[in-house]
């Protein structure tokens, strides 16, 4: 509402000469006399156009604070506000508390609501923390008693500084316990605001009871009546608030209005926020605009009037004037018109900010004044309804339409008015006929008249109507909170989406060898407030590992040890403020994965050679310290099982040069672990474009005559000899058995020979039993069960050119698979050998065939 307009009754009149009747008049206490006789103060929510506008602003209170002097505030009806920190402090060895105490009124109130920290709820009305603060704030109310407590768990935590006498008594606070987390609190102390009901103990004298109310007018007899922070008018004294006037005042507030929207609300509330470091004054005529409303000083007392129509009870005519007493004026200035009021109130649908109530408009106005729209702006400190602004904002323009005023000079008759009340004035001469009028004020003037001076009042008055205070429900303009921008929440981040894991191996620069990388990305969260995102990792269910932050989607981890891990990522806003985890599990292989499978295996032959080439292996390990391993087998379908070695060859090979055998070739990777990736096979049937025949061989089977080192021959198959142990569990008593072919062969003479080893082997587990299968033999991998059985069986051979009856000298013992020899006489043996003693070797066919180009 409009400024309060203050006018103090003044001495005037005739100039009387020095030293005559005025001065001795006014030397015996004159003013004093005319105070107690009628003289006024008027305190007014009315419009006046050239009044300065209340110093109490349309400021937002919805702050807490931490200074070393503030002034202390008074809360009126219902509020959202801040505090004044008083004590701050954090644990010595318990500082992930941080303890806060908060005064928020320098008095007793009704209650204390939900407290918000930035201005979203964190502790319910109940007290109870929710949303991210859920476990991290704990909370004690007091309301302002005299005879409070102080509060237990500061005093249990923090006995040394606070104590059982520190009760701030008369002070209605909180306090805050709040357990340090930097998703909670990215920001450090929030700024933290409580919502309220006010004072609880306003006198009512309608019941003689002291009681919380929004009533505006007891409220405002409140404050003035209080000896500290008021004026000290008590209500009911006899130099304080008139009490026939504000239970008038009260009453008017309390009437019901209805509402647009439906349902109803009291004619006038106050609600709203006194900082005392205002004057009396000032605050007085902010509480006013709540009941567009007039604190009269008169007689001694202070009348205070709601802003309604009163009927008149008094009649002033052309009797009560004195000569040439009675001047008018019909219009205000233009600078002090308007036709439309606009103006701000506080909104609790607007998180209790400042803001633009539905404007007052009249179009007959409009039209008065030539057509252009003139606004009159007027703030509502203690108004949060929006329909009352609306009734309020009316009340000023309509008062400030009846624009017509009259200076009266009265006789001793009109004396019988008073400030604030509607008289109606008879004045034919100006078409007055019980006219309306609120008297505005009154001065005392000193007139002679006769032989005596005498004290006659001089009105001000101003046009008035019932149609001012008038209102329908059809009137009101619904009101809608000042739309905002719906922006996402920095303290609210999404979740990034579930991570993907993948691994690979990597060749170190420094000669480490192979490394295991982890790479784990994931979508990203959908908040433009994300900043960075958080990595963590967990092997084998062990603690937790920071594997970084990054602004992008992705991160690595190198020199992963395998295992099973678990990988969780999480948003941080631009706050730091943290989403939820989003978490996924994997089985990372690493070191321990087998190589992948050769590709492009191709196989050429030339001159009694094979060459194999492929794909330069992918893996890492296999490359670095890795092999490729190459077997043969004469079986018609080859399994590692039942092939013997042919070659191995540096992991980083991609061809390799091997005898020419009928039969299949089995190719694989082996890592610097020793683990086998897929067999690839390629087959050939080892023909060459030079023609061989047959001239000796050499055949052990199926007797195996011959001499044995750790074998033995069981039905028509030569075998590693084995053994049981105390729990009749079999194994091979060796890894390695040597078979001496019983006799060599002898050419005659030296020769040009080719020599081609032919060997038939299998694969024995010895802990397998056939009973003890319970699938189908069609569904067996392998009858054996001997897939991956690391058995072998290398033929050798050693040479010489004499006359091998005689006293030969023979060369080293060699491999021989397919060879070319110059040689009178050869002897031969075969190694048998199996990498698990669960393993053994069975050897169906054994020989070594001499041919010669035909």
């Amino acid at each position: 509402m409009p400024p309060v307009v203050l006018g103090v009754a003044a001495l005037g009149g005739a100039a009387l000469a020095a030293g005559g009747i005025g001065a001795a008049l006014a030397a015996g206490g004159l003013i004093g006399i005319a105070a107690n006789f009628g003289a006024s103060m008027l305190l007014s929510a009315a419009a006046q156009a050239l009044m300065p506008q209340p110093t109490v602003a349309m400021q937002a209170r919805t702050v807490t604070v931490r200074e070393p002097v503030m002034p202390r505030e008074m809360v009126y009806g219902r509020a959202r506000k801040g505090g004044v920190i008083v004590f701050l402090h954090a644990n010595g060895d318990k500082d992930q508390y941080l303890h806060l105490v908060i005064v928020l009124a320098a008095h007793r109130v009704k209650s204390i609501g939900a407290i918000y920290f930035e201005g979203e709820e964190a502790i319910n009305v109940s007290g109870t923390a929710q949303g991210r603060w859920s476990g991290k704030v704990t909370l004690e109310k007091r309301l302002g008693h005299e005879d409070q407590t102080a509060f237990a768990g500061l005093v249990e935590d923090v006995s040394e500084h606070w104590t059982e006498d520190h009760r701030l008594a008369g002070c209605a606070a909180i306090y805050l316990r709040l357990t340090y987390d930097a998703d909670a609190f990215p920001g450090g102390i929030p700024n933290i605001t409580v919502d309220m009901e006010g004072k609880d103990d306003i006198l009512d004298p309608r019941s003689g009871e002291q009681v919380y109310t929004e009533n505006a007018a007891l409220c405002v007899a409140d404050y003035m009546a209080h000896a500290a922070y008021g004026i000290g008018a008590g209500i009911g004294a006899e130099d304080g608030i008139d009490l026939d006037a504000l239970v008038e005042a009260a009453n008017i507030c309390d009437e019901v209005v209805p509402l647009a929207a439906g349902g109803t609300e009291p004619r006038y509330s106050c609600n709203g926020v006194v900082t005392l470091s205002e004057s009396p004054k000032t605050i007085i005529e902010a509480m006013l605009t709540a009941m567009a409303g007039r604190c009269i000083w008169q007689g001694g007392r202070w009348r205070l009037q709601a802003g309604a129509y009163r009927i008149p009870e008094v009649t002033l005519g052309a009797d009560d004037l004195r000569e040439g007493g009675l001047q008018l004026t019909t219009r205000l200035s233009r600078a002090s018109n308007f036709n439309a009021v606009r103006g701000q109130f506080v909104s609790p649908e607007n998180d209790w900010q400042p803001d633009d109530f539905p404007a007052y408009a009249s179009d007959v106005y409009l039209t008065e004044d030539g057509g252009e729209r003139i606004w009159r702006d007027i703030a509502l400190p203690f108004t949060i309804s929006a329909a009352a602004a609306q009734r309020l904002a009316k009340i000023e323009l309509e008062r400030a339409r009846r624009q017509m005023s009259v200076k009266l000079d009265g006789k001793l008759s009109a004396w019988s008015v008073a400030v604030g009340e509607t008289v109606q004035l008879d004045y034919a001469r100006w078409g007055f006929a019980s006219k309306p009028f609120d008297v505005q004020s009154m001065r005392l003037d000193l007139v002679q008249m006769g032989d005596a001076p005498l004290l006659v009042p001089d009105l001000v008055l101003r046009e008035t109507s019932p149609l001012i205070y008038d209102w329908d429900a059809s009137e009101e303009q619904i009101y809608a909170a000042a739309p905002r921008t719906n922006l996402p929440s920095a303290f609210a981040v999404a979740a990034p989406g579930r991570p993907e894991i993948s691994e690979e191996l990597y060749i170190t620069r420094d000669g480490g060898g192979a490394k295991v990388l982890i790479r784990v990305t994931w979508a990203a969260a959908a908040s433009s407030f994300v900043g960075q995102y958080q990595l963590e990792g967990q092997r084998d269910g062990g603690a937790w590992l920071d594997c970084g932050r990054t602004s992008g989607t992705t991160l690595e981890l190198r020199d992963a040890s395998p295992g099973h891990w678990k990988f969780r990522v999480k948003a941080l806003s631009v706050l730091g403020v943290s989403s939820g985890w989003r978490m996924r599990e994997a089985e990372i292989l690493g070191l321990t994965a087998p190589p992948e499978a050769l590709r492009n295996v191709t196989l050429q032959t030339a001159g009694g050679l094979a060459i194999l080439k492929w794909t330069r292996a992918a893996d890492p390990d296999v490359r670095v310290a890795g092999n490729i391993v190459i077997r043969h087998s004469t079986e018609g379908i080859p399994t590692w099982a039942n092939s013997y070695s042919m070659d191995r060859v540096a992991g980083a090979e991609a061809i390799a040069v091997v005898p020419l055998k009928p039969g299949s070739y089995l190719i694989r990777a082996e890592d610097s672990g020793g683990r086998l990736g897929p067999v690839a096979t390629v087959s050939t049937k080892g023909a060459q474009a030079l023609s061989f025949a047959s001239i000796d061989s050499l055949q052990a089977d199926p007797g195996f005559p011959g001499g044995m080192t750790d074998l033995a021959v069981v039905g028509s198959t030569l075998r590693l000899a084995t053994s049981t142990d105390e729990e009749g569990v079999p194994s091979t008593t060796t890894n390695e058995g040597l078979y001496s072919f019983g006799a060599g062969l002898d050419f005659g003479a030296v020769r040009h020979l080719r020599l081609r080893s032919q060997i038939s082997v299998a694969a024995l587990a010895l802990l397998d039993q056939i009973d003890a299968r319970a699938e189908l033999i069609d569904a067996w991998a392998d009858f054996d069960g001997t897939e991956g059985a690391e058995i072998d069986v290398v033929v050798e051979v050693r040479e010489t050119d004499d006359d091998p009856l005689g006293a030969p000298s023979w060369g080293p013992w060699g491999r021989v698979d397919n060879h070319e020899i110059e040689a009178r006489a050869i002897e031969a043996r075969a190694w048998l050998s199996t990498g698990d003693p669960a393993f053994t070797p069975v050897v169906s066919a054994l020989r070594l065939h001499a041919d010669e180009v035909a």
